[in-house]
Formats: C-alpha cells, sequence, structure tokens
C-alpha cells in the first residue's frame, strides 16, 4: 500500500495528465457523431476479436462435438430440403429473392434484459443493419451494427425486439415482444380475442417487413387467455429457439429490400 502511494505522488504529474486526456477524448466521441462512429466500430472490432479468439479455443477443444454437431445440422436441413413444405429452402428456390450467408455464433448473452449476439461476419462480407439472422430451428434476431469481421444481432429474447408473426393455422397476425424475464417465452400481441386458438398453434414471420420471409417458425402457443374489457388475447409463445445453445446461424439477405424499404417510406410519407 505504502509503495503505491509513493507512486501515486512520484507520478502525480502525469496521472493527471492521462485522466485530463482520458476525460477530453469521452467529450469528443460523445459530442461527435463521427467519432462516436468510428469509436463504435473499433469497440465492436475488438470485442468480436476478443470472443474470436476464445470461440476459437473452444472451438479447437471440442473438435470432435464440433463434427457430430456438424453432421447433426446437415441431416437437418436435408430433411427440410427432403419435405419442403413451408420451409425456408423452399421460399428461397420459389422467389429467388433472399441469400444465405452463414456465420458462427461466437458471443450470447441469453439471461439479461437487453441481450445480444455477436456473430463473426460482417461488413466484408456484405453484412449490413436490419438483416435478418435465422437458424434451422427458427427465428434469432435482427443486425444492429456491423464492423468489417463482425456483427452484433438484436436476438428475440430482447426487450427492443419487435417482431411481426401471424398464426399459421389462421392467418391472424400481430406483434411479437419479450419482456425479459423468460428467456424461452415470447409474447404475442394485437390479436382479437374472436379469433379461434389452440394450444400449440404454430406462429411463423408474417412477411410483412423487409426484413425476414414469411414462414420462418418463432414458436408454439403455450398459453392464451384475456383480460377483463380486452378485445385481445394474452398469448405467450414457447420460442423454437434454443438461443443457450446456438452455434451456426444463418444471415438472409434480402435482394428487394431496399426497394420495399423506399416503398414504405413513400406510404409512410403520404400518411
Amino acid at each position: 500500500m505504502r509503495t503505491i502511494l509513493k507512486f501515486i505522488i512520484k507520478q502525480h504529474n502525469l496521472l493527471f495528465f492521462l485522466l485530463i486526456a482520458i476525460f477530453c477524448f469521452v467529450l469528443t466521441i460523445r459530442n461527435n457523431d463521427y467519432q462516436k462512429a468510428v469509436s463504435v466500430k473499433f469497440m465492436d472490432e475488438l470485442t468480436g476479436n476478443v470472443h474470436n479468439s476464445y470461440y476459437s479455443f473452444i472451438q479447437y477443444i471440442n473438435t470432435i462435438n464440433e463434427n457430430k454437431k456438424l453432421a447433426n445440422e446437415n441431416a437437418l436441413l436435408r430433411k427440410m430440403l427432403l419435405n419442403k413444405k413451408d420451409s425456408l429452402q423452399t421460399i428461397i428456390q420459389t422467389t429467388n429473392n433472399f441469400d444465405l450467408i452463414v456465420a458462427n455464433v461466437i458471443y450470447a448473452s441469453v439471461f439479461k434484459a437487453n441481450n445480444y449476439l455477436i456473430i463473426n461476419k460482417g461488413s466484408n462480407d456484405s453484412l449490413k443493419p436490419d438483416m435478418a439472422v435465422i437458424c434451422p430451428e427458427g427465428v434469432v434476431g435482427i443486425i444492429k451494427s456491423t464492423s468489417p469481421h463482425f456483427s452484433t444481432v438484436i436476438p428475440l429474447i430482447n426487450t427492443n425486439a419487435h417482431i411481426s408473426a401471424r398464426i399459421k393455422t389462421n392467418k391472424y397476425f400481430g406483434t411479437t415482444t419479450w419482456d425479459g424475464t423468460n428467456s424461452s417465452i415470447v409474447n404475442l400481441s394485437d390479436i382479437p380475442y374472436h379469433v379461434k386458438l389452440h394450444m400449440g398453434d404454430t406462429v411463423i414471420t408474417s412477411g410483412f417487413s423487409a426484413i425476414f420471409p414469411e414462414g420462418i417458425t418463432i414458436g408454439t402457443i403455450s398459453h392464451f387467455d384475456y383480460s377483463e374489457g380486452s378485445d385481445f388475447y394474452n398469448i405467450e409463445v414457447k420460442i423454437s429457439t434454443q438461443f443457450s445453445k446456438l452455434d451456426y446461424v444463418y444471415v438472409v439477405k434480402n435482394k428487394l429490400q431496399n426497394e420495399l424499404k423506399e416503398i414504405q417510406k413513400t406510404i409512410n410519407n403520404v400518411q
């Protein structure tokens, strides 16, 4: 302790200078959009590199298990191709408007209110904000920001995530949100009380946005009721994606996304 105090007294001018420099640096970033954008990309890249190194180490240790996972995933994809019914591959084959970019999840938070993921593909791989991220089981989330080699993803289990959805059997649509509590359950809102619901009904993406294609699985209805005086159900959906086990994901590149956004912008301006 005495040694530390001696060091502080001896180097107090240098320490004071460093504190002032850090303070000025923070003020510069906070008050200038360009510097703020550069610093965000730098931190994304730095964080991504750290998590990527850790991920590579774990992958090296678990090579045998990883090969088994790959085999299982290939089997699942082949099954989807064979069945084809309402699968993502069918949508891609019939419309040819979507490309898939494979990425690895190198970091995932699951038990926070504002969870996020980091994947090991970025702007150098043609990834941009507002691209959909999916996995063989269903919806994962939406890309929030990118650096050259990494991207951060807002998952379905983030309180800021709002995804347009529909009930597969009756076609009624609403919006899924997460209340920050159970990481396996999201809420589906705006479904009228007169609609017939059943436990286990599948909830899928509606295709009403320029982000997700129609028909990607979100989950199944696990509970529903309604509040006195309300015209809408309270619906809980058990999500199909297991975020604590995510490894490989697919980023969906919608070739018509910019065109759809321009049309939506025009409609909003008219309204």
